[in-house]
Protein backbone atom coordinates (compact mmCIF):
# COMPACT_ATOMS: atom_id res chain seq x y z
CA UNK A 1 0.00 0.00 0.00
CA UNK A 2 1.08 3.23 -1.21
CA UNK A 3 0.42 6.31 1.57
CA UNK A 4 -0.82 9.25 0.75
CA UNK A 5 1.14 12.54 1.32
CA UNK A 6 0.33 16.19 0.99
CA UNK A 7 2.57 19.08 1.59
CA UNK A 8 1.92 22.25 3.00
CA UNK A 9 3.05 25.76 1.61
CA UNK A 10 6.13 25.46 4.13
CA UNK A 11 7.26 21.77 2.52
CA UNK A 12 6.45 19.51 5.32
CA UNK A 13 5.25 16.47 4.06
CA UNK A 14 2.17 15.15 6.10
CA UNK A 15 0.53 11.40 5.41
CA UNK A 16 -3.31 11.35 4.63
CA UNK A 17 -3.46 7.82 5.48
CA UNK A 18 -2.74 7.25 9.11
CA UNK A 19 -5.10 5.17 10.57
CA UNK A 20 -5.28 7.81 13.55
CA UNK A 21 -6.08 12.06 13.55
CA UNK A 22 -3.15 13.47 14.37
CA UNK A 23 -2.23 17.72 14.66
CA UNK A 24 0.90 18.44 13.88
CA UNK A 25 2.53 21.93 13.84
CA UNK A 26 3.63 22.87 10.67
CA UNK A 27 7.17 24.73 9.88
CA UNK A 28 5.79 27.51 8.40
CA UNK A 29 3.30 28.34 11.34
CA UNK A 30 -0.05 27.01 12.12
CA UNK A 31 -1.68 23.36 12.52
CA UNK A 32 -2.71 20.80 10.25
CA UNK A 33 -5.03 18.11 11.49
CA UNK A 34 -3.73 14.97 9.26
CA UNK A 35 -4.96 11.38 8.84
CA UNK A 36 -8.01 8.81 8.23
CA UNK A 37 -8.38 11.03 4.98
CA UNK A 38 -8.12 14.66 6.01
CA UNK A 39 -6.03 17.33 5.56
CA UNK A 40 -7.22 20.55 7.07
CA UNK A 41 -5.06 23.50 8.25
CA UNK A 42 -6.21 26.21 11.36
CA UNK A 43 -3.68 29.27 12.61
CA UNK A 44 -4.21 27.71 16.31
CA UNK A 45 -4.07 24.56 18.08
CA UNK A 46 -6.92 25.06 20.32
CA UNK A 47 -9.69 24.68 17.15
CA UNK A 48 -7.29 22.04 15.68
CA UNK A 49 -7.11 19.70 18.64
CA UNK A 50 -11.41 20.62 18.94
CA UNK A 51 -11.78 19.87 14.98
CA UNK A 52 -9.76 16.47 16.30
CA UNK A 53 -11.69 15.34 18.92
CA UNK A 54 -15.22 16.16 16.61
CA UNK A 55 -13.82 13.92 14.43
CA UNK A 56 -12.91 11.16 16.65
CA UNK A 57 -15.93 11.42 18.83
CA UNK A 58 -17.81 11.32 15.28
CA UNK A 59 -16.29 8.05 13.95
CA UNK A 60 -16.52 6.64 17.62
CA UNK A 61 -20.51 7.24 16.90
CA UNK A 62 -20.39 5.13 13.99
CA UNK A 63 -20.29 7.63 11.41
CA UNK A 64 -18.20 8.20 8.22
CA UNK A 65 -14.44 8.45 9.32
CA UNK A 66 -13.85 10.79 6.28
CA UNK A 67 -16.25 13.47 7.46
CA UNK A 68 -16.28 16.45 7.41
CA UNK A 69 -13.12 17.26 5.14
Amino acid sequence: MVARLKVSPSGQVYDVDLPQVKVTRDEGGGWYVHGRGHFIFFDDREAAESRRHELDVYRMQGGDSTWPR
